[in-house]
């Protein structure tokens, strides 16, 4: 079944960015031609599948100006000499979530549906025995950042049931349906409103929108998403799609490092899990989509920057602490600033994806086994492109004259930065002074102890805005009682 290790991936980030937080890195370095790097970067990933005896792995940078770098290094399938080219085809698992989570966006902009749209609005004919009364009143929001209550997976409900999916009889949208009539008329086993990851939640939802938009959601994706991104590469792997692969393709590898032929029933989630995590694609591709979240701006994907900006908002705390979920994303403060990340695994590989706005970096790393050292290969690899680009991009800003002290005027600081559904920072600037107001609450004044950190008097609450080099600020970070909670730009 899907396995989501974020709780590992953001573990393992606060031991990593303190340090990167700290480096200067000289121009020069910055200015290295893409060839001498991407031959770093082949090297490393040499070394990386080496120490951690890993067949193969791919790795990509991104910035604001396109990709930075991408390379590969190791065996197709273990034991054979087939190399694996950048070209190839790698299993994202979970990963596969926040795209899952962009579609539904694009569905809202559509008016087929809203982040508050629950499952018995969609299916309202169904009675109390095809739908739980407790999962009914269940939105779309709610399933995509895993608060729905439903447990994880189809096994946990029946083990006969998983195991007959992967026989994909029908096609993906009669396996979902059938899906759906298992799933949900059985009870929630976690309360609504608090973290549990679910894949069946991310299947439902999939399902919410292609009965919404009258169209299969493999179909919705591919257009919607794929197409506008030329993601060209990307699909999702099904049984039928497998018995079409011709040599040469990726082997997967099991837990125990045996080989795992691609084609054979297993080596994949079946197809009524699409939308939880069976994409695979090129290294480039996935860049390219690590990209698109990277550069801040709701086209050609999305039309509004609120919709786009919903997909980065945190709507519940995480199972690691001082990290929230967003729409298929973990939101976490480094040293590097905020980021969004994301590990994915469909037990035969592994992937890892990272994004940092205020650095202007984004990564993805994939290696085709789902052994345990997966995690630490391609956390290592992760850890050391960070080292040789977000650092030198957050040291290179830093030296800018439009970033320096002094130079914020207060009206970049102005706007409304929503926090929760209900919880909306209103900041504006009057008679020179800077005001704050909060739903529900008064407007106080808030003071300057630098241009982008504003405190309260009386409480002992600071705010703390995020800035790009031009333009108004795109976030706000409450900073209260030892605990950071970050706000998003609401389109104006």
């Amino acid at each position: 079944m899907l396995q989501s290790r974020g709780s590992v991936v953001t573990a393992s980030l606060h031991e990593l960015t303190v340090l990167l937080g700290l480096l200067v890195v000289s121009s020069i370095a910055s200015a290295t031609i893409a060839g001498e790097k991407t031959s770093a970067v082949a090297t490393k990933l040499a070394e990386v599948c080496r120490k951690h005896e890993v067949p193969a792995m791919v790795a990509a940078v991104v910035n604001a100006n396109g990709l930075v770098t991408a390379d590969c290094f190791g065996s197709r399938k273990r034991g054979s000499s087939d190399t694996v080219e950048l070209s190839d085809r790698f299993a994202i698992g979970s990963c596969t979530k926040s795209m899952t989570a962009t579609l539904a966006a694009v569905m809202v902009e559509a008016g087929k549906i809203d982040w508050g749209t629950s499952i018995g609005e969609v299916w309202a004919n169904a009675t109390d025995d095809d739908i739980h009364p407790k999962l009914r009143d269940v939105t779309l929001g709610e399933l995509l950042s895993h608060q729905s209550g439903l447990t994880g997976d189809i096994s946990d409900i029946s083990g006969p049931e998983w195991a007959s999916f992967f026989a994909e009889d029908q096609s993906p949208v009669m396996e979902r349906r059938r899906m759906l009539k298992l799933v949900l008329s059985t009870p929630p086993r976690q309360p609504r409103g608090t973290f549990a990851y679910s894949n069946l939640g991310y299947t439902i939802a999939s399902a919410m929108l292609e009965s919404r938009a009258r169209e299969p959601f493999e179909s919705l994706m591919k257009k919607h998403v794929f197409q506008p991104l030329e993601m060209r590469s990307a699909d999702f792997r099904s049984m039928k799609s497998a018995k079409l692969l011709q040599s040469p393709f990726v082997w997967g590898h099991s837990r125990t490092g045996e080989p795992v032929d691609p084609r054979t029933v297993g080596a994949e989630n079946p197809s009524v899990y699409a939308a939880a995590g069976t994409v695979h694609l090129s290294i480039e591709d996935y860049a390219k989509y690590a990209l698109w979240h990277l550069a801040g701006k709701p086209a050609p994907v999305l039309r509004s920057q609120s919709a786009f900006e919903y997909l980065h908002t945190p709507q519940v705390d995480y199972s690691a602490p001082g990290a929230k979920y967003a729409c298929g994303w973990i939101c976490v403060d480094t040293g590097l600033g905020p980021a969004l990340n994301h590990g994915g695994s469909n037990t035969n590989s592994y992937a890892l994806i990272w994004v940092l706005p205020e650095s202007d970096f984004a990564a993805v790393v994939c290696a085709n086994t789902g052994e345990p050292q997966s995690f630490p290969a391609c956390n290592e690899m992760i850890s050391h492109l960070m080292t040789e680009y977000a650092a030198t991009g957050k040291a290179m800003r830093a030296q800018s004259p439009s970033s320096g002290p002094g130079e914020v005027a207060p009206q970049r600081l102005v706007g409304r930065y929503q926090l929760a559904r209900d919880f909306i920072f209103d900041v504006n600037v009057r008679d020179g002074r800077l005001m704050v107001g909060i739903t529900n609450q008064p407007t106080q004044e808030v003071f300057a102890d630098s241009p982008t950190k504003w405190s309260y008097r009386g409480v002992r609450a600071t705010l703390e805005f995020h800035l790009r080099d031009e333009g108004p600020a795109y976030a706000l970070t409450l900073h209260q009682n030892g605990a950071a909670q970050r706000a998003t730009r609401m389109q104006d």
